[in-house]
């Protein structure tokens, strides 16, 4: 196993998922860790399934202002596809589909194949799950069976959150700007040096985000001050946050 599989599996361990692995230390950066899935998901089944299922649960904490932007500007046209299948599947038999904003960005693979490698490297193989593809991964041009979640491998918020106590904002904020908002100042260099750089690197426009720092900070969460020599207002995490 590769050391980037590695260190994705001990990432999603950390927030629950059910992997004979070491959990990871690291703070998480939910956003980049679903691209990274999406870059590694076809060499190993199970991750793919249990990022689906850890979504399916918990993918309202996701800051989907600054996912659409991270797609934009960070995820390669090749994996954006197996992103939409796995969206796609994480949100299946939701009431109120999460990531549909989210899907619309995103297009098929160009050319029909296999998800998993496995299945690539052995021509029956590629047949026999072509001909047993799901009608949604043939949506995405991504051949692979009925993804079946797993929920009983999933810890309960309450694990999690005691590992990743930030997260407990974006679950009160279920993804809104707010959410993306910490995240970028959190994990994007530069995002606090003004309302402006937050704008373009929290995936919102100025208006959003003048008004969501207005009430993060109200509430505590961030701080604000008037950048010295500048028109410019700089906006950072609240100490213990």
């Amino acid at each position: 196993m590769s050391e980037a599989l590695d260190n994705l599996i001990g990432k999603w361990t950390s927030l629950g998922a059910g992997f004979n692995a070491k959990p990871s230390a690291e703070a998480i950066d939910l956003e980049r860790l679903v691209l990274d899935t999406a870059r590694h998901a076809s060499g190993m089944a199970r991750l793919f399934i249990m990022a689906a299922t850890w979504l399916h649960l918990y993918g309202d904490m996701l800051a989907k202002h600054r996912l659409k932007r991270l797609i934009r500007d960070e995820l390669e046209a090749e994996y954006q596809p197996i992103l939409g299948l796995l969206l796609e599947s994480a949100q299946q038999g939701a009431h109120a589909p999460e990531f549909q904003s989210i899907l619309k960005r995103l297009k098929p693979a160009e050319r029909a194949r296999p998800l998993f490698e496995s299945a690539r490297r052995n021509d029956k193989l590629a047949d026999l799950t072509r001909r047993r593809a799901s009608a949604v991964s043939r949506k995405w041009k991504l051949w692979c069976q009925p993804i079946e979640l797993k929920g009983d491998a999933i810890r309960p918020a309450s694990w999690m959150l005691a590992r990743h106590p930030r997260l407990r904002m974006c679950a009160d904020f279920r993804g809104d700007m707010r959410a993306s908002i910490l995240a970028a100042l959190r994990h994007d260099a530069g995002a606090g040096q003004s309302e402006q750089c937050l704008a373009k690197l929290a995936g919102g426009s100025r208006a959003q985000v003048h008004s969501a720092v207005h009430d993060l900070e109200m509430t505590g969460r961030v701080s604000t001050r008037k950048a010295e020599g500048a028109n410019r207002r700089e906006v950072s995490l609240a100490a213990a946050r």
